[in-house]
């Protein structure tokens, strides 16, 4: 592999979270979601349940669009402080 562009091409490094599943926070914050949900589910009649799920799709949609758009807003400002740091980084040195 000759760079991090042609990784990221590749698909060899990727955005998805790493670290978040070995976090037990989420771990318990997924189990609480499932549980809920479950117990949600089993009061509801086929009818809500549907509505139910479309709500959950929705909101699932939601957070892929603004994840996304916290990706790239974040990566543009790392572009940026890179850059300032190039430009100044002259500074930060003792000659």
């Amino acid at each position: 592999m000759n760079s991090i562009l042609e990784a990221f091409a590749n698909r060899n490094i990727t955005v998805e979270p790493q670290s978040c599943w070995r976090n037990p926070d989420y771990k318990e914050a997924i189990r609480l979601a499932l549980q809920n949900r479950e117990k949600l589910s089993e009061k509801l009649n086929e009818e809500e349940q549907e509505l139910l799920e479309k709500y959950i799709d929705a909101r699932t949609e939601e957070y892929i669009i603004e994840n996304d758009d916290r990706f790239i807003h974040g990566f543009k400002l790392g572009l940026i402080l890179t850059a300032e740091a190039f430009v100044t980084g002259g500074d930060l040195i003792d000659a």
